[in-house]
Order: structure tokens, then sequence, then C-alpha cells
């Protein structure tokens, strides 16, 4: 396949990821792509390994457990908030997907951070910065990834042979999705570089647009996991904030670019917030 259509399968993804809450028409997904449905359906299986349909239904329901979690909206808003008619057809999918109702999960939810290891007895210092950032136009590239270091360095690798004007860049990671809630074979990464100008070659996206609790990571990526333990495992538990079902986003400030030392890297992670 060629970069111009990979890119354009991309920009497909994208326009379901920004729209997956409403009634997409085939049409729209043609002219974006510049294939027929039936051809589009066949590429898009083959690279995320799901339907198109499957791709967005998981997208609300997934989407719909986040806002669960870290809101206090009601059940019935978020069904319609993210997609369906009624609370009815929210909580059978939901059910479908994760074998508990709305209302379990949302009341359990200290239960699911310690099946995912995120409660241990935690002690935690953590004060982040509350911050907000404007919307920012990023060229990217993706993997499906268990957030496994090697798969993302040989991501930014690859993606970085690219031509970029390097002048003031800026390096983030997108974590799509929550690995809390998503299965772990459907994890996606992203690897987005902000320059003065964007390469237009490549698959575009928005990033950011709202408010953010900014947290430092200091030191390698081995070790990142230990900082999301203390968020999820400590902070988010004991705080009154309400959180967005929008992405996480790891902001490189000292990477390998930039210093010579692991030890020296600096990583905000920005956790979104309401």
């Amino acid at each position: 396949m060629s970069e111009f259509y990979l890119k354009r399968i991309y920009d497909t993804q994208n326009y379901i990821e920004k729209n997956y809450n409403k009634l997409i028409a085939v049409s729209e997904l043609e002219a974006i792509s510049c294939y027929s449905y039936r051809n589009l359906q066949r590429i898009f299986f083959s690279l995320f390994n799901e339907t198109i349909g499957s791709y967005q239904t998981r997208l609300k329901v997934e989407n719909g457990y986040k806002i669960l979690l870290y809101s206090k909206k009601q059940i019935s808003d978020i069904a319609i908030e993210v997609g369906f008619s009624d609370l009815q057809s929210f909580s059978k999918t939901f059910k479908k997907y994760f074998g508990i109702s709305p209302s379990l999960a949302r009341n359990n939810k200290e239960l699911l951070f310690r099946d995912n290891n995120f409660i241990q007895s935690i002690v935690y210092n953590l004060d982040p910065e509350i911050v907000f950032i404007p919307k920012k136009l990023v060229n990217y590239s993706s993997c499906r990834t268990n957030y496994i270091n090697p798969e993302i360095e040989s991501l930014w690798g690859n993606f970085l042979k690219n031509n970029f004007d390097t002048t003031n860049s800026q390096y983030f990671g997108v974590i799509s999705d929550d690995v809390i809630i998503t299965n772990k074979a459907k994890c996606n990464y992203d690897a987005c570089i902000f320059t003065k100008t964007l390469n237009t070659k490549l698959p575009i996206k928005e990033i950011f647009g709202g408010k953010y609790a900014k947290f430092i990571h200091h030191g390698s990526y081995d070790s990142i996991e230990k900082t999301y333990a203390q968020i999820y495992g400590g902070w988010i538990l004991d705080n009154q904030l309400e959180f967005s079902h929008l992405p996480i986003i790891e902001n490189y400030i000292k990477h390998d670019s930039n210093t010579s030392s692991e030890s020296d890297f600096i990583t905000e992670i920005l956790i979104p917030i309401l």
C-alpha cells in the first residue's frame, strides 16, 4: 500500500475516533479513504483486526466506561453522550463487553484498579499542576501495543526516519486506550511530533484542547509504570476532580535526543480533567 493511501486509512481511523458517538455515513468514509466501503472494510480489518462497526462500538462502550469511572455523570446521560439511543441499549452492550452492569462497574472501581495491580498499599505524594493546553495539530504514527517499551521505541525509530522540521519540535505519546479497560491486544499508542511545519504526506491529527493534571516522571521509561501506579492507585481514588475520557498524553521533555543519560529523562504525564 502506498504512503498516500496508508495516510488515508489513518485519516479514516482518526475520523471515526473523533466522531465515534455519531452516525457516520458510508459516503463520508469513502470520501476520506478513497476506497469503496467494501475495500475499506477489508483493509481496515487487515490493519486493525476489527471491522469498522466493531471498532466504533468498542469506542462507544469503552469511553462510556471511562466516564463511569472518572466522572459523577448520571449513567443515562453517559449512554446518550457516547452514542447509544438509551440507557437500556448501553447497559446491554456494556454487560456484553465487560460482564457486569454499568452501575456495578462504577461502584466497584477500586476492585478494578486492584485487579490491575494499581492498588498495593501505595504510599503516594503527588501534587500535580493543573494546566490548560491549547489544541495542537501533529504528525503521528500509530501501533497496537501493550505499552511495551521496545514496541514503542521501534515505532518512534521508524517514524523519525521521515523528513521533519525539528526546529523547536515537541514529542508526544498519546495513550489512546485505558489499560484497565481495553483488551491489551487492541491498545493503541500514537507517536506524535509537533513542528513549525507539518509534513503533509504523513497522517495529521489534533491533540489537546483542555485542562490537564500534569505529573512529572523522572528517569527512564522502564520505571514509568511506578508513577502511573501512584496516579491510579492513590491520587485518582482520593481526588475529587472529575476526569475526561480523552487520551492521556505523555510529553517527552528530556529524552535520548537531547540528553545522554536515561536517569535525566523528564516526562510529563498529562491526565485530562473536566
